[in-house]
């Protein structure tokens, strides 16, 4: 017999009854519309005001489709029911499969027997009876069990894990799975047993409960066990405390708190642990003291115009971070900054302060920034066009036991761009500046290589820089090229800068592909090139569908000035500049090899050399950094510039879709073949559990913190945290 296929309103007949009873019923759903009906046969008895659909019935109502082989509803009691194979469709992708379901209460109270609830994520739940309470929204199962692991039809092994309860309650107002009487079986082996346990629903992205712990073991601290628990208190806070377990110290407790606060938001966290006391050798004292370390930081947007940034960093000592695995910085910032935005200018108001973590740092001797005051006025250079923009800077740097210095800076500078009609690029970029120094404490710097005299400094500085560029393009039948000479011409006087004066803010410059041409090569303030000079280089590129090269090449020379104010190994003393060169070569997204180097203007010895490579994939890939610094001298005596020598490679190897390895290396070359650090690992990932193992072998030692080997292990169930 053909189906019988058939729409009816809400105020239609039997059909109606059957269709609105199931689907529209508050079990299932609160939706008003049409209810398409379909069924072999159709039948209503006006006697006893039943109603039934039999034979491959069918409903369908606003996305949530009811198969069965039997429906029937009763007008007298209230009561429905389906038979036969049903299966219950929600919007969501979740699918009800069970012999038979019974509506009672006025269509309030589901009562269903061996049913399996296939869940959209893949996660199933079977019970041997369920009942469902819309009043309360509380779902109880008999006998029930639990896993997100997929299992193929006709396969009778177990899943890889599952839950097993007496009783399943899951209430839909708390979104969450309670547990009585529950074990955990590995591949059917029961393996935990716990009187209660819960869980958020797999539907519930963020809900309170443990988080997956971490297992490892360290030479310091031996075993260490992690127990994160996330707390949710409203859409706006939460927050996570971890007891750390360690075999040889005791314990550690960590926290972290977040919230946003509507203009924005902010997190804290730190850690505190009672530990033995170690002096600056790392020795122990045989006291007690605690340590630990705090942490915050937090972002707001005040309106359109305004915001301000922040974050404090601190640590109990020098070695806290490291020995317990938190941090590997050697040096905490701490600032906050108060900044406004209109159109293209900009103010801002800033502290700073550092905590040195390297056994050499000396607190006395750090500076910390209370203010760093900037201001830039930027407009349109009318009528001689480009732009204007003045700019205001103040300095104030203190130090406990160290040199002190306060800076003013007042500067004017005015930008302009042309691109005649054929093809020439011209820039063109004006400065003129005035500073002031007012040093104190001159005779105890914190490095004699930067210090300068003290009292009170005036200089003034200026500058024209003009540029010219000529990008020839040629369009072939497999990419585009693009060859561009440089040529950049700035005229500045050659002695505009006393020669003991301060540098704070430029120490660490090095002659590179990044500001070889910049008409100001240092970044900071205190560092100023003198004299005029010429750069020229060029670029090249080509682009096609699937490759991309790039080659930039550029040399200074020095027509005024003597570059003293440029230390040796920058590659900018002398007359003429280092050679510096950056190559780049891209396929796809599976290659990308790049290439920066600088070598001497004589002999054209490589004096830094930095590769790069990635080869691979999202399953597969490697990354290999080489970096070599020679920078040709007897003997260099900064600390922060000593010539080295490191390799860093990094692969992970997709096995299947599920298995992979992964591991990592660090390699200190300048004397030798000198281990850092080494990591091997293998992880596991599929629909319903993830976890790796590491092993971790450090060559470090600082204090109290030794060379050592190290295991990791994470383990995290789907659903479950």
């Amino acid at each position: 017999m053909p189906a019988i296929r058939t729409v009816f309103s809400r105020s239609a007949f039997a059909a109606s009854l059957l269709a609105g009873s199931i689907l529209t019923s508050p079990a299932f759903a609160q939706e008003k519309g049409e209810v398409e009906l379909s069924a072999d046969l159709l039948t209503y008895d006006a006697d006893t005001g039943e109603a039934r659909a039999l034979g491959r019935v069918k409903l369908v109502h606003e996305g949530m489709v009811l198969e069965a082989g039997e429906i029937r509803y009763s007008e007298k009691t209230g009561n429905a029911s389906a038979h036969g194979a049903v299966t219950l469709t929600m919007k969501d992708g979740n699918r009800i499969v069970a012999p038979q379901i019974e509506l009672t209460d006025n269509l309030k109270r589901a009562f269903v027997e061996d049913i399996r609830l296939l869940l959209a994520d893949g996660a199933q739940v079977a019970a041997k009876s369920a009942m469902h309470d819309e009043t309360t929204g509380r779902t109880e199962l008999d006998l029930a069990v639990f896993s997100p692991c997929k299992v193929c039809e006709g396969d009778s092994r177990p899943p890889l894990w599952q839950i097993k309860a007496v009783e399943v309650v899951h209430d839909a107002g708390k979104k969450r799975l309670t547990y009585r009487d529950a074990r955990l079986e590995v591949l059917g082996v029961p393996v935990l047993w716990t009187p209660y346990f819960s869980h958020p629903d797999p539907e519930q992205e963020r809900a309170s409960g443990l988080l997956p712990p971490d297992l490892k073991t360290t030479k310091e601290l031996g075993v260490v066990a992690a127990f994160p628990y996330y707390q949710v208190f409203t859409p706006s806070i939460d927050a996570t405390l971890t007891p750390i377990l360690t075999s040889k110290e005791g314990a550690i407790l960590a926290a972290e708190y977040r919230q946003h606060v509507g203009i924005g938001q902010f997190e804290i966290s730190g850690s505190a642990t009672p530990a033995n006391d170690f002096d600056e050798n790392g020795v122990d004292t045989g006291e007690n003291t605690v340590r630990g370390h705090f942490s915050s930081e937090g972002r707001f947007q005040h309106d359109s115009n305004w915001r301000s940034t922040y974050q404090v960093n601190w640590a109990s000592d020098d070695t806290y971070l490291r020995r317990y695995d938190f941090s590997k910085v050697d040096t905490l910032i701490s600032d906050y900054s108060f900044e406004g935005f209109f159109g293209r200018s900009y103010v801002a108001a800033s502290a700073m302060a550092f905590q040195g973590l390297r056994q050499e740092d000396i607190s006395g001797k750090t500076g910390f920034v209370l203010p760093l005051l900037q201001a830039e006025y930027v407009t349109d250079a009318v009528p001689i066009g480009g732009t204007v923009s003045l700019k205001a800077n103040a300095l104030m740097l203190q130090r406990t036991d160290g040199l002190d210095t306060n800076r003013l800076s007042i500067s004017g500078n005015w930008r302009r761009r042309w691109i005649a009609d054929s093809g020439f690029v011209f820039d063109a970029d004006a400065l003129i500046r005035g500073d002031a120094y007012y040093i104190t404490d001159a005779s105890e710097p914190d490095d004699p290589d930067f210090g300068g005299d003290g009292g009170t400094t005036f200089r003034g500085l200026s500058r024209i820089t003009g540029s010219a560029t000529y990008p020839l393009v040629r369009y072939g039948a497999h990419g585009t090229h693009v060859l561009e000479p440089i040529l950049e011409v700035t005229l500045s006087p050659a002695r505009g800068s006393p020669l003991d004066l301060v540098n704070e803010d430029s120490r660490a410059f090095e002659l590179n592909e990044l500001n070889i041409f910049s008409a100001e090569r240092a970044s900071g303030y205190d560092l100023w090139e003198e004299g005029s000079r010429v750069t020229a280089g060029m670029r090249w590129r080509y682009e096609s569908s699937d490759w991309l090269s790039h080659v930039l090449v550029g040399q200074a020379y020095r027509l005024t000035g003597d570059g003293t104010e440029f230390d040796e190994g920058t590659g900018l003393e002398g007359d003429v500049s280092d050679i510096v060169v950056r190559t780049l070569v891209s396929y796809k997204d599976w290659l990308d090899i790049q290439h920066a180097f600088r070598m001497d203007e004589s002999s054209l010895a490589l004096r830094r050399n930095e590769v790069s490579l990635r080869v691979g994939g999202t399953k597969s890939a490697i990354t290999v950094g080489y970096l070599n610094l020679d920078r040709g001298l007897a003997q260099f005596e900064l600390d922060d510039r000593e010539d080295r020598e490191e390799l860093r490679a990094t692969a992970h190897y997709g096995i299947t879709d599920e298995w992979r390895l992964y591991g990592s290396i660090i390699q200190n070359l300048t004397n030798g073949w000198d281990g850092v650090e080494y990591d091997i690992g293998l992880g596991y990932r599929d629909e319903c559990v993830e976890f790796s193992t590491t092993l971790r072998k450090t060559y470090t030692r600082d204090r109290d913190i030794d060379p050592g080997t190290s295991i990791l292990f994470r383990l995290k169930l789907k659903n479950l945290g």
